[in-house]
């Protein structure tokens, strides 16, 4: 049958495979030549475009710079124009009588095409020549007046001038501006001489221009100057319709009228608005390039036709003797040994040389030999090594296949634990080779006693029953000495069912849930951790508090609770910046790790608060500690430069437990004790006295706790909206969202009652997020009713950290269907930059989901100015203390107009507050601030009034 199947198939020489597999070889390095020749040149080609455009660039730039050095500065004239007798007040008349008897002069002397003049104010006093463009100075006006330095600019629509605006001084005061401008048309003839490239400008007119009669309709732009117009004139029109005008900056290649053109444009001096195009003709280039590539291709032609015919010189006579064996091998096979010998020639002893035909004849004659004497034992062997080798294949393949595919840990233990096999996984992941596992006991892989005692107790009962199933976790170390964290389970592998239970074996399989355990004590550290200092979070504390009171009152002892913070921690903020004040911080953690016991409790209680549980101490102890602390404090310090920061605290103390106070008592009222020791001179410490303890204020800050528990629990709080108007156009689009808590007779609490309440009471986190889902709830029923409205939502420094703050957020969007951009977000600047890390991330993370950031009270911490770059918001509401006085005081519209162009120039809306009447809405429209919001807009509404602000629009 295979004899059969052979001689059907098509017989192809050696000789030919050879020649063809040469020549092929040789075809594709020929290719390759080819190839590579045609890249390089292109290459070196667009190497040498590159440089001849960088020589463009530089030519250019070259022209405009001795422009501008040759150019005639007006600004001499100044002293002739004036005397002794001229004043301050009228030097600018006296100077523009001069220049209007003298610009006919002037214009015939100098390259000046026009002038202006105007004063300090930016009021134009004159101008001479072509005023085509006085339009278009302000910002050019602003710049000089507030820098007093000169100004440069390009500006083309018929023509291209280049105007230079400077400052003058008369008797040394700076009393006005000259703009003049110097026509640069000149330009395109001298790139034009220079580069031997056809040269023209095109302008981008401004968008209020009506642009139906550009000269370049799809670039929507005007040809300034075009040498060789009317050929080069429709080769632009040709190319805007394949490419846009920006592209034209990098370079262009463009097939036209049979002809290859490189086109670049060059913007004027950085004036993106108007390019001087150059058209480059580069045929002759192309054709070089190509005449290159076709020789490399003749000589790659050449050399494969001359190495297949070398080839097949040489391999005619081997072929031959190659031939002969191959008909003597199936003769061989077919144990036909005489016949076979026939085509091979008799073995002789060979006088210069031997090739590998001549080995091959001699083994094959050797091989003759010995397979006539193994043919009989290979008969009787094969049926037998057949069977035995299909029978180890798929053993081995079902072992493999389990043991080194699976990316789990598969290992086997006999009845003493040993393990006995391990796969390739478990290799991989403990660092151990199988030899180093092999014979190990199973158990001391793990790290705990009593997670050894629980695997062992499973394996014992899985050898005695020999059925189920059992499942364990544990940690171990891998040889490394890095913890891993394993889930295990554990069968019975019955391997023979006719021997002794020593001969049966477990099945081990492992589940590496390192990773997700990491994750997961990472967020248990995050929800009990201030990330700053490394300390216990607030949140965390009072758990621990509400414990040691328990305890100090079940066994009778005293424990102590230190509450302090750091005195003018905020001159360290303002005068060296939130970074220095957070490493402050940390040292101060760092030093109360020191100073106290390890049963001792401490936490960052928010800002520069700490606070310290003292467990099982006395009342003289805990003074003596105290006393300590703030002499230990003392000793931290930071430095800045030549300015060194060193820490003094005030502290107060509470011994406890005291009759029928709570956990939220000892805390208030150790703060109360703070307040006096700050009152009695900063540095110190008081010990809470039984007055302090059941002072009104304690007890009103609980009432107040119990009230806001109450609201929460019986939905008492509720929404109001303050209208934010756009002031260009007086619509509304946004509102702000105001909590309220409606009292038990029905009226409205304001939330400056029980915000700080919230705030130190912990339950601040409770609050906003009852504010989001409020907020949500009312967006759903806008867009339900077709009002298409944004709301903006206060948050509190504590959600800016909170690790669940984006996913509660993503969590009530999918709940109420609503999509992120209907909403802004609301943070005060002191919070952002108090968490400027956790500010910076949680604002990221809204903006990719579409939301958007608004800082609030911008201004009132304004050396933090510089952290706003960090801040990714969309809007900043000044701080409504410079806003309620600007029309009164100079300093506050100083600063609103900082803040302004501070943040137009972020590309950041600016809202202000406190707006209470018209006279300051219009000076805030002066200013150019974009939103409005206060009383003199709208007062706080129950909902918004979406229909009353639209019709006021329309």
């Amino acid at each position: 049958m295979t004899s059969k199947t052979a001689g059907k198939l098509l017989f192809f020489s050696l000789v030919w495979k050879a020649i063809l597999a040469v020549s092929f070889a040789t075809f594709l390095a020929s290719a390759a030549i080819v190839m590579f020749g045609e890249i390089t040149l292109e290459k070196n080609y667009e190497q040498e475009r590159v440089r001849v455009r960088n020589s463009y660039r530089q030519i250019l730039s070259g022209i405009i710079e001795r422009v501008q050095n040759e150019r005639v500065d007006i600004g001499w004239l100044i002293p002739a124009m004036t005397d002794e007798t001229t004043s301050t007040k009228n030097a600018l008349d006296v100077i523009k009588n001069q220049l209007d008897r003298n610009w006919f002069k002037i214009e015939v002397e100098s390259d000046i095409e026009s002038a202006f003049l105007f004063n300090r104010q930016g009021n134009m006093i004159g101008s001479w020549g072509n005023t085509l463009y006085e339009g278009q100075f302000s910002e050019w006006l602003e710049y000089v007046i507030s820098k007093e330095e000169p100004f440069d600019n390009i500006l083309c629509q018929q023509t291209c001038i280049h105007f230079h605006a400077a400052p003058f001084l008369f008797r040394g005061e700076f009393i006005g501006i000259f703009i003049f401008g110097i026509d640069l048309s000149d330009i395109v003839l001298q790139m034009k001489n220079i580069t031997g490239s056809s040269v023209g400008i095109v302008n981008l007119p401004d968008i209020s221009q009506n642009n139906a009669t550009s000269d370049l309709a799809l670039w929507n732009a005007n040809i300034v100057a075009l040498t060789d117009a009317n050929k080069n004139k429709r080769l632009l029109s040709e190319l805007s319709k394949e490419h846009s005008l920006a592209q034209t900056k990098q370079s262009v290649f463009f097939g036209f009228e049979n002809r290859q053109y490189e086109i670049l444009g060059l913007p004027l001096n950085g004036h993106n608005k108007t390019l001087l195009i150059l058209i480059e003709d580069i045929t002759q280039g192309l054709a070089d390039i190509k005449k290159a590539t076709d020789l490399y291709a003749i000589s790659g032609l050449l050399s494969f036709v001359l190495s297949g015919s070398v080839l097949l010189f040489l391999l005619l006579s081997p072929t031959r003797r190659l031939k002969s064996l191959i008909t003597a091998l199936p003769l061989i096979s077919q144990k036909n040994y005489s016949d076979a010998k026939k085509f091979l020639p008799c073995k002789r002893r060979k006088l210069f040389f031997k090739d590998e035909i001549d080995d091959l004849e001699d083994t094959a004659h050797e091989f003759i030999t010995t397979l006539k004497y193994l043919d009989e034992q290979v008969n009787q062997r094969t049926q037998k090594l057949s069977l035995q080798t299909l029978e180890l294949q798929a053993e081995k393949n079902f072992i493999d296949t389990i043991l080194n595919t699976a990316q789990v840990m598969i290992i086997t233990i006999d009845s003493k634990g040993l393990i006995s096999s391990a796969n390739k996984f478990t290799e991989t992941l403990t660092s151990y080779s199988e030899q180093e596992l092999l014979g190990k006991q199973f158990i001391n892989l793990m790290i705990d006693q009593r997670a050894r005692l629980l695997v062992r107790t499973s394996i014992d009962l899985l050898l005695k029953t020999h059925k189920g199933t059992q499942h364990r976790e544990s940690a171990i170390l891998s040889m490394g000495g890095n913890e891993l964290y394993i889930s295990w389970y554990f069968s019975p592998l019955l391997l023979d069912e006719g021997k002794t239970d020593e001969s049966n074996k477990i099945l081990v399989v492992g589940l590496d849930l390192t990773e997700r355990r990491k994750y997961e004590n990472q967020l248990t550290w995050l929800a009990e951790h201030d990330p700053l200092t490394g300390l216990y979070n607030r949140r965390k504390f009072e758990t621990e508090l509400v414990h040691a009171l328990a305890m100090a009152v079940r066994y009778d002892h005293n424990s102590a609770l230190i509450f302090f913070d750091i005195d003018q921690f905020k001159y360290v903020n303002d005068s060296s910046g939130h970074h220095i004040g957070d490493e402050l911080l940390i040292k101060v953690a760092e030093k109360l790790r020191a100073t106290t016991r390890k049963t001792d409790v401490v936490a960052r209680f928010g800002g520069d608060e700490f606070i310290i549980l003292l467990p099982e101490v006395t009342q003289k102890e805990a003074e003596e500690f105290v006393q300590k602390l703030c002499n230990d404090l003392k000793t931290v310090h930071i430095s800045v430069g030549e300015e060194l920061h060193t820490v003094s605290v005030s502290a107060g103390l509470i011994v406890f437990p005291e009759q029928s106070c709570t956990s939220q008592d000892l805390l208030a009222t150790a703060d109360l004790a703070m307040y006096r020791a700050k009152q009695g001179g900063r540095g110190g410490w008081r010990l809470a006295s039984q007055e302090d303890i059941n002072r009104l204020e304690i007890k009103t800050r609980v009432n107040w706790k119990t009230k806001i528990d109450k609201g929460l629990a019986e939905n008492r709080f509720v929404l109001y909206f303050q209208p934010i108007m756009k002031i260009s156009d007086r619509s509304v689009s946004h509102y702000e969202c105001l909590l309220r808590m409606k009292d038990d007779d029905g009226s409205i609490i304001p939330p400056a009652m029980f915000v700080p309440v919230a705030e130190q009471m912990g339950l601040i986190l409770q609050l906003d997020q009852r504010v989001l889902e409020l907020a949500f709830k009312e967006q759903a029923s806008l867009l339900k009713a077709g009002k298409k409205i944004k709301l903006a939502i206060n948050l509190s420094g504590e959600m800016l950290s909170a690790p669940n703050a984006f996913e509660l957020i993503s969590h009530l969007l999918r709940e109420f269907d609503l999509d992120a951009s209907h909403f802004i977000f609301e943070v005060t600047e002191t919070q952002a930059v108090t968490n400027l890390q956790a500010a910076h991330d949680f604002i990221t993370q809204i903006n990719r989901i579409g939301g958007s950031f608004a800082l609030d009270d911008f201004g009132s911490g304004f050396s933090s100015m510089n952290y706003l770059k960090q801040l990714p918001v969309s809007y900043l509401k000044i701080d409504g203390a410079f806003v309620k006085n600007i029309l009164d005081n100079q300093v506050d519209q100083l600063f609103v107009k900082a803040i302004n162009s501070i943040g137009h120039g972020m590309g950041i809306k600016t809202i202000a507050e406190f707006v209470e009447n018209d006279s300051i809405f219009e000076k805030l429209y002066e200013l150019q601030i974009d939103y409005a919001q206060g009383y003199g807009i709208a007062k706080p509404l129950p909902s918004p009034d979406y229909d009353f602000y639209q019709s006021q629009t329309h």
